[in-house]
């Protein structure tokens, strides 16, 4: 028995799934976001790397300007190209919570998961939910804003893990927070610069490699890399490297986030014999592990690599991805990082947001359908913002159409909206009106 309906219910409270959210209710349909961590936020709060990965293109245009300005604004006002983009998890927290809370039609619900999913030819009719809320629910859209398409498996979705040729994911990561310590013993104190950070990085590789080479450590990375929180009075490491992590098996998520706290503290150890570094104090390990990787589901349409490194075009294109294509090796060593070429983005397409065989699930989060390379470029936030406005756009237009199939959606209608809010958005768009409250 159904004991609640909404109009579009979202499932994950990351940054696809908080987008999300916030794009179906501010189209004025009821929306019910649902989170099984205790809090929303997702890898962006609980495993922050703190960088705010690429949103502009080559000319300095902004490719996501959407709800990610709402959620990064001093990144929009930062012109400098010196100036490291990065944000404090915190803020971005009571971010996500105050835009949240100010949408009338928006019901969150921390604390509670999908034990269950109803579905009927291809069709989700409910779910059932265990936690803090309990009972069925039931929407005429689903947005799947898990991180490794669980609602979208559930529901009997095909779907890719790891990369093509062994089924191997990449490193996964628990990134750290240090403070106290002295920039004015650096070579270059300005830490909220990028020469300033490369040349932290230097010099605080020998006394890692010093580490590594006396086998203190499990780390397989080959270099340090951190960035400065806002304000230059901390700095985020994103420098452990725990491999064999896959968040479809828990148990490897739970022993990879014991081996990287083991690496934090580690490093953390070795970098404290620099000066600069020798009061400094370890502020945090992050609570989640940072996992880069999971269920890749298999839509109307695999994005590539090669689309991503050819700027591909597409008719049905309602969002932009253009950060590099960011390759943590799956076996340790070095990281591949290859960039976006001029004009340094490419389009995601509607059809990527949509899982092959079910008609009411639009994909709101990394486990957009897309290949091994080009996962390793639209994963980051800035992206997977742009993915979750426009999924929660298509599902509202999908309640508000009474349409039977997300199918039915014009990629174009979506792009009007999204136009109509200030989204970054290439092609044909078509007028539709929403509901007024």
């Amino acid at each position: 028995m159904v004991e609640t309906q909404y109009d579009v219910i979202v499932v994950g409270g990351g940054v696809g799934g908080v987008c999300g959210a916030l794009a179906a209710a501010r189209s004025r349909v009821r929306v019910l976001l649902v989170e099984a961590a205790p809090a929303v936020g997702g890898t962006g709060v609980f495993s922050s790397v703190s960088l705010i990965c690429d949103f502009r293109d080559d000319d300095g245009r902004p490719i996501n300007n959407g709800i990610h300005r709402e959620l990064f604004p001093e990144a929009y006002l930062r012109v400098n190209p010196r100036m490291v983009p990065t944000y404090d998890e915190q803020a971005l927290r009571a971010r996500y919570e105050q835009l949240l809370a100010a949408e009338p039609t928006l019901t969150v619900w921390t604390g509670t998961r999908v034990a269950e999913v109803r579905i009927d030819d291809g069709r989700v009719e409910a779910l059932r939910l265990e936690g803090d809320h309990e009972g069925w629910i039931s929407a005429s859209a689903y947005l799947d804003a898990t991180a490794d398409g669980n609602l979208a498996q559930m529901a009997g979705a095909d779907f890719w893990l790891g990369r093509e040729q062994d089924g191997l994911l990449q490193s996964a990561t628990a990134t750290f927070k240090v403070s106290g310590f002295d920039p004015e013993l650096l070579i270059d104190p300005r830490v909220e610069t990028w020469d300033a950070i490369f040349s932290l990085r230097r010099e605080l590789l020998p006394y890692y490699r010093e580490l590594k080479d006396k086998g203190l450590t499990s780390n397989p990375r080959e270099d340090v890399t951190c960035f400065p929180y806002p304000g230059g009075k901390s700095l985020l490491f994103n420098s452990t490297s725990v491999l064999g992590v896959d968040p479809t098996r828990p148990e490897t998520v739970r022993a990879g986030l014991e081996e990287g706290e083991k690496q934090a503290r580690e490093l953390f150890a070795a970098i404290t014999r620099h000066p600069a570094f020798a009061d400094a104090t370890l502020d945090f390990i992050s609570p989640k592990l940072g996992v880069r990787e999971g269920r890749r589901i298999v839509g109307d349409y695999e994005l590539t690599g090669e689309d991503c490194l050819s700027c591909r075009r597409f008719d049905d294109m309602i969002a932009a991805g253009g950060y590099d294509v960011d390759v943590h090796n799956p076996e340790g060593g070095k990281s591949r990082l290859t960039r976006i070429p001029s004009p340094g983005y490419y389009h995601i397409p509607l059809r990527s947001l949509i899982p092959r065989g079910l008609l009411n699930v639009v994909l709101s989060s990394r486990c957009i359908s897309g290949s091994y390379e080009a996962h390793a470029s639209y994963r980051v936030m800035s992206s997977i913002s742009g993915v979750g406005e426009a999924a929660g756009v298509t599902a509202a237009l999908m309640h508000v159409g009474g349409f039977g199939d997300v199918r039915e959606v014009d990629a174009a209608a979506v792009r009007y909206v999204l136009q109509m809010r200030g989204q970054f958005v290439e092609g044909r768009v078509e007028p539709v009106e929403l509901p007024v409250i």
